[in-house]
């Protein structure tokens, strides 16, 4: 009787079937047959009931199915991708266009401090508060970024430039005192100061286009080229528009204070915007110090990086995008590096293509000669190296690259004070250097999945 219990039934085909119909999900996505058997299970079939299509248990019963089934898993609907939105092209390039234009532009308010400019203890003093206000106004923008809504990415915009303002107006007190500026360098520099910081609130906000109509009597001025007083009286009308920006953008804020991660998430960007001013300034810098005097194309290239940032961010959010995609459609971990890695490589370059199309037209606007190749070449390769920072920033890889920028930094100065070789030379041994390195790194570390998620 034992035995007879045990051997197994007849079973039809059409029965086995049917039942392999009733749960053909579970089959063509299985990865084993432990996974179906644990399915018929959850669904009543154990034993007994294996017994009726002619196998012993459960587990023969799956691996029966498991066999029989073509394996095709029904794949998830891709996830939207967060780079990309539903705006036309034309107005989304647009933005990133115009937000070049506002980094760059805004240096033709040192027309209305030329008369300042021509002492050098002016010139390094609003230098080094430049550089000083770098790292507050990336701070700050990375600071609100990571805010859990706008109202309180506002609130800390609103206190943010308030406690920068004060901390710059400090920061150019003490560099007035030390290199023997007078009251009017200071407080020019605690103007600049203050823009930048109000004008990181007004772009971060969404506000480009009321900047740019702020803009427009400091540059009308500017090019319109009338007495410097009056240039300097347009650029304090502009000056009071940004703030009136600043506050109208930021006034309905919400929110409480800021907690030691959120500061610790914007130290990194502190510390690369100050990285960067330092490799951007150096040889005006050296120049004010005593090292000689860098090419007068320097400030002309200057502008042309500033302008290039727009495209930058641009290519950047391309990328972001691109890896995404891939991520859903590459079928190995292979094909994913080398496809990332070829995008990255041609970004790369479309983005040198653009910094030398915007280099070539400020130097040909500014009719340049003097020193131009050298300063071009140096410009490319700092641009290129920046923009490669950016890339690994923005997949969460900042640490080599603050790293890279730093020694970089650290290797120029010591260069120049100890051989005193000319400042653009030094400056550009360092920038291929730099773009060398982090290019390197960022082909081996972004071709791999896990930085794209």
């Amino acid at each position: 009787m034992n035995q007879l219990l045990t051997q197994p039934f007849p079973v039809e085909e059409q029965d086995f079937a049917e039942l392999a119909d009733e749960i053909r999900v579970l089959l063509t996505g299985a990865v084993d047959t432990l996974e179906v058997a644990a399915g018929l299970e959850a669904k009543g079939i154990g034993d007994k009931t294996a017994h009726r299509y002619g196998q012993p248990d459960v587990f023969a019963l799956a691996a029966r199915l498991y066999e029989s089934t073509v394996r095709r898993p029904a794949f998830d609907r891709p996830a939207a991708n967060p780079w990309l939105t539903d705006e036309p092209t034309w107005r989304r390039g647009g933005r990133h266009v115009l937000r070049g234009l506002l980094f760059g532009l805004p240096g033709m308010g040192y027309v209305a401090a030329g008369p300042l400019l021509g002492r050098p203890s002016a010139g390094l003093v609003l230098t080094l508060a430049l550089v000083a206000c770098w790292p507050l106004g990336q701070g700050l923008a990375a600071l609100a970024s990571s805010r859990p809504d706008p109202g309180a990415a506002r609130s800390v915009l609103r206190y943010g430039v308030l406690a920068g303002t004060t901390a710059m107006a400090v920061i150019c007190v003490v560099f007035g005192a030390l290199f023997g500026a007078d009251t009017a360098v200071v407080a020019v520099a605690c103007a600049q100061s203050l823009y930048l910081l109000a004008a990181t609130a007004a772009l971060v906000t969404g506000g480009e286009i009321w900047l740019l109509a702020v803009l427009l009597p400091g540059l009308s001025v500017s090019f319109a080229g009338p007495p410097w007083q009056l240039v300097l009286a347009g650029w304090t009308v502009t000056g009071l528009g940004v703030l009136v920006l600043a506050y109208e953008r930021t006034r309905d804020g919400t929110g409480t204070g800021v907690s030691w991660a959120s500061l610790r998430i914007a130290v990194p960007y502190a510390l690369f915007g100050l990285l960067a001013g330092g490799l951007l300034t150096f040889t005006i810098v050296a120049a004010y110090t005593g090292y000689g005097e860098p090419p007068p194309t320097t400030s002309i290239a200057m502008v042309a990086l500033s302008l290039a940032m727009g495209p930058a961010e641009w290519v950047l959010y391309g990328f972001r995008a691109r890896g995404h995609d891939l991520l859903q459609e590459s079928h190995s971990l292979q094909e994913f590096g080398w496809h990332i890695r070829v995008t990255l490589l041609e970004l790369v370059v479309r983005f040198l293509a653009v910094l030398a199309v915007l280099l070539g037209l400020a130097f040909m606007v500014a009719e340049a000669s003097r020193g131009t190749l050298q300063v071009a070449a140096c410009s490319l390769l700092l641009g290129g190296a920046l923009f490669v920072a950016l890339m690994l920033q923005s997949c969460g890889r900042a640490t080599a690259s603050l790293v890279c920028c730093a020694v970089a930094l650290v290797l120029e100065t010591a260069a120049l004070v100890l051989a005193a070789p000319p400042p653009v030379a030094v400056q550009l041994g360092g920038a291929a250097g730099l773009f060398t390195v982090l290019l390197a790194y960022a082909v081996v570390v972004l071709g791999r999945a896990t930085a794209h998620r």
